[in-house]
C-alpha cells in the first residue's frame, strides 16, 4: 500500500499535465471544428446572396439631370462557379472560357422603352410629286409610295421608321454603358484610408429609354 502510495506521489504531476494537455487537444479540435461549420456556413450564404442577387431592388441615383447609376454590392465567394447558373456556364463554355478558371463574373439585366411621336414629309412628298409631273423626258417608273407614307423619328440614341403601307418597322438603338468596381475601405481617418471591407459596383446606361434591371456582380475571394 505504501509502494503504491509513493508511485502516485512521484507520477501523478505527469498524469495530470498528460490530462490537461488532453483537455487542451480536445477543445482546440472542438474549436477548429466548430470554425470550419461556422466558415461552410458563411461560404453558404454568401453563395446563396450571390444567386439571389439580380433580385435584390438596386440602389438608384441621377446625375447630370437624366443618367441614371445604379449601385450594388459585389459578392465575394470561394468558388465563382458554385454560383454560376446553367445558362452562365453554357455562355461561358460557347465563349471558350474554364468555368473553373473565372476570377469574376457579371450579368446586367437591361429593359429599353420609349413613347415618341412618329412624323411624316407630305412636305416633301408633294415636291417630288410635282416634279415627276413636269419632267416630260423621264421614262416612265414603277410608281413608288409616298413619303409620307412612312412614319419616323430620330434622335441621338433611338431611330424609328415605320411603313404605312406594308407594315414594316425598323428599329434602331444605340446604348452605352459604364462600369467601375470601387473598393470600400474598412478604416478611414482624415484623409487616410486603409484596410477592405469589400467592393461594389456601379454602372450607368447611357441611354435615357434603357433601364437597368439588375447588376449582379460575383468575385472570386481572395
Amino acid at each position: 500500500m505504501g509502494k503504491m502510495r509513493n508511485i502516485w506521489t512521484k507520477y501523478w504531476p505527469y498524469l495530470v499535465t498528460v490530462l490537461l494537455w488532453a483537455v487542451i487537444a480536445i477543445a482546440l479540435f472542438s474549436c477548429i471544428g466548430c470554425n470550419r461549420s461556422l466558415k461552410k456556413e458563411n461560404e453558404q450564404l454568401r453563395e446563396e446572396l450571390a444567386r439571389q442577387q439580380q433580385y435584390v431592388p438596386l440602389k438608384r441615383d441621377t446625375i447630370r439631370d437624366t443618367v441614371e447609376v445604379v449601385t450594388q454590392k459585389v459578392v465575394e465567394v470561394e468558388k465563382v462557379k458554385e454560383v454560376l447558373t446553367k445558362e452562365d456556364k453554357e455562355l461561358l463554355k460557347d465563349l471558350g472560357t474554364k468555368v473553373s478558371a473565372i476570377e469574376s463574373f457579371q450579368k446586367i439585366g437591361m429593359m429599353t422603352q420609349a413613347e415618341v411621336k412618329l412624323s411624316s414629309d407630305a412636305v416633301a412628298a408633294n415636291t417630288t410629286e410635282a416634279v415627276a409631273a413636269n419632267d416630260t423626258d423621264a421614262q416612265p417608273k414603277e410608281r413608288e409610295p409616298p413619303v409620307d407614307s412612312v412614319l419616323t423619328f430620330k434622335d441621338a440614341w433611338l431611330d424609328l421608321k415605320y411603313n404605312t403601307i406594308n407594315n414594316n418597322l425598323l428599329i434602331l438603338l444605340r446604348d452605352s454603358l459604364a462600369i467601375s468596381v470601387e473598393k470600400e475601405y474598412k478604416r478611414k481617418f482624415l484623409w487616410w484610408r486603409w484596410g477592405t471591407k469589400g467592393y461594389q459596383v456601379k454602372a450607368v446606361s447611357f441611354n435615357p429609354y434603357s433601364t437597368i434591371r439588375y447588376n449582379t456582380y460575383v468575385k472570386r475571394k481572395r
